[in-house]
């Protein structure tokens, strides 16, 4: 009697190298959908690119250029003509919103942006005070840029942290930092808090 072959044949050996090429396709398509982590990881990553190409821009102009943080966005404006106008012209920069459940939290060397015993009035009123670029809050006062852009390269130092807040009350949050020489980097994410 002869014993049966132990090995296995091309067919066989070809339908497990698709099923497992099938199964990695697979996974790789579900991980694609990026969880929170990923999320604001993004997010922070593309404020970063976006900074960096404005600071860029700011040295290769010379001309001002800033950041306005909302709690839902953030914009790029640059100073022309004595007043803060929105960067329109440039659809990579123009005014990104976050989404529904990121929202922002700005603190400028080392201070909140809002406090609680800041007046209204701004050191910035007098020069800008024509300036009717359409970035106005609820009061008509023409919104500035937190963040400023110097043509030297350098920036307003700032910490801005992207909050995710999930449906069930539980917050991951992930830092950019700047400091005043324009250099920009993530910081460590809080666990959920």
């Amino acid at each position: 009697m002869k014993k049966a072959s132990a090995g296995f044949t091309l067919l066989e050996v070809m339908l497990v190298v698709l099923l497992m090429g099938v199964a990695a396709t697979a996974v790789t398509f579900t991980m694609g959908d990026s969880g929170p982590k990923q999320t604001l990881t993004k997010a922070a990553e593309q404020f970063i690119a976006s900074v960096d190409l404005v600071l860029d821009e700011t040295v290769l102009s010379g001309q001002f250029l800033g950041v306005v943080v909302d709690e839902d966005k953030y914009q790029f404006v640059i100073y022309q003509d004595e007043k803060w106008q929105p960067l329109q012209d440039d659809r990579l920069l123009s005014s990104r919103q976050m989404k529904p459940e990121i929202s922002l939290s700005l603190v400028l060397e080392g201070l909140p942006l809002v406090q609680e015993d800041e007046e209204d009035e701004s050191f910035f009123d007098e020069p800008f005070e024509e300036a009717d670029v359409g970035l106005e809050s609820a009061n008509k006062k023409p919104i500035e840029p937190q963040i400023l852009l110097f043509p030297s390269g350098e920036m307003s130092s700032f910490d801005l942290a992207f909050i995710y807040k999930s449906k069930d009350g539980q917050e991951l949050q992930l830092n950019v930092i700047g400091d005043a020489l324009g250099r920009l980097s993530l910081g460590d994410d809080n666990e959920t808090r």
